[in-house]
């Protein structure tokens, strides 16, 4: 079928094709910003995602591990399919880059992996006689220019930034690729206010706003189902809990000594672990226990274990770009949230339902003030928040931008 003569209006995209090249991929251990927004537009648009791909290194030394083994087939079998009425292609193997500096070499094997990934990507597109689409680079900064390398005209070029960048490896190169996307773009959408000033404030005007949200429906089976995760069986007591990524934003210094104040409490760090930046004594504390990556499904059984959920990130110039999912997830699931002040921007417009503190001794009594004072009234007023922080809002506005520069009509679709 050809996909042509799409249609706006006030409720949001319908009938466009969408591509999404996505940093975070469809099968990783948690869900992702990209993720979800693709899925809520493909529920009257043909969304079309495309995630990072290995490299070769990745294929040789991790063959074994289940999304190698899937990308591997690929090249002998279907290269596409359907999970929640996306189209998820899949991507082939390109040549390992970052380690490279700055300069031609590197330019020249981005080149050519920028041509192995459209490759894929156009076999698609021609198959399915798609002449037009909307391109979003979700923080995908890897690939600036991949738009320009596809066999269809492309209507609207978005850069979504999803994440401030923190580790020595994205920041190598990350940077001045991201200016690069960003200045390829018609506009600019991110998930966190600092990230959108950055971009404003680098002359970007058309520089909009679509925080992180919660799957509602799925968190909020926490305050009715009543499963617990099987690893967390034989944990008794009172439990403060964290879902997500354990890394260099985590504030371990403040756990141990959020620990050591409370002596009856254990915590329990669920979510894929970079052992780097996590202190031994930390992995060694008898009433810490790590459960590692849980399956986006299961995750509402781990936090009805909480019984209060925490957000212990660094408060620093980074932290201020980080929109956490966790945040309207945990409220989803009806659980009192205690939060380090990383984002006063964000966290200030929140202050009624979440316990923010300014110092780890502040913290620990938030923990038991949440604990001691939470009541049917408050957990309802947090779902109630949560309710209004869904996906299907967040593209709702996601597309609204999309719509209005789309009615601009003020330019030339690339095509190669």
């Amino acid at each position: 079928m050809k996909i042509h003569s799409p249609q706006t209006g006030k409720k949001g995209l319908n009938g466009h094709t969408i591509l999404f090249l996505s940093l975070p991929k469809h099968d990783g251990h948690y869900t992702s910003t990209p993720w979800q927004i693709a899925a809520q537009l493909a529920k009257q648009n043909k969304v079309i995602f495309v995630d990072h791909p290995f490299t070769f290194v990745d294929l040789l030394t991790g063959f074994f591990k289940p999304g190698i083994k899937k990308r591997f087939k690929a090249f002998f079998g279907s290269k596409s399919f359907t999970k929640n009425d996306v189209h998820v292609i899949l991507t082939p193997f390109v040549w390992p880059v970052n380690f490279l500096p700055k300069g031609k070499l590197y330019d020249f094997f981005s080149y050519l992996n920028h041509r192995i990934l459209a490759s894929r990507v156009n076999g698609y597109l021609r198959k399915h006689s798609i002449d037009s689409v909307i391109y979003v680079n979700s923080f995908n900064f890897y690939f600036p220019a991949l738009h320009r390398y596809l066999k269809t005209s492309v209507v609207l070029d978005v850069y979504h930034c999803i994440d401030p960048m923190v580790k020595a490896f994205t920041v190598k190169h990350g940077q001045y690729l991201q200016q690069e996307a960003a200045q390829e773009a018609d506009l600019i959408i991110s998930t966190a206010p600092s990230l959108q000033k950055s971009f404003m404030d680098r002359g970007f005007q058309k520089s909009y706003l679509v925080p992180n949200a919660a799957n509602f429906e799925l968190f909020n089976k926490a305050v009715t189902d009543k499963t617990i995760y099987k690893k967390l069986d034989g944990i008794e007591g009172k439990v403060m809990g964290y879902l997500g990524n354990i890394e260099r934003r985590t504030d371990f210094e403040l756990l141990r000594r959020v620990l050591d104040q409370l002596p009856e409490w254990q915590l329990v760090l669920a979510g894929p672990v970079e052992r780097q930046y996590v202190p031994v004594e930390i992995f060694e504390h008898k009433r810490i226990h790590f459960i590692g990556p849980v399956p986006h499904e299961e995750a509402p059984s781990v936090v009805r274990r909480f019984d209060v959920a925490l957000i212990p990130f660094k408060c620093d110039e980074v932290s201020q770009g980080i929109y956490p999912l966790k945040l309207f997830e945990y409220m989803a699931a009806g659980k009192p949230v205690v939060s380090t002040n990383f984002n006063p921007d964000v966290l200030s417009e929140l202050n009624e339902v979440v316990h923010v503190a300014e110092t780890e001794e502040q913290f620990a009594d938030f923990v038991l003030l949440a604990y001691a004072t939470d009541s049917q009234e408050k957990m309802e007023k947090r779902i109630q928040i949560a309710a209004q922080n869904t996906w299907e809002q967040r593209a709702q506005l996601f597309s609204s931008y999309l719509i209005k520069e789309l009615d601009l009509n003020h330019r030339l679709p690339y095509v190669a």
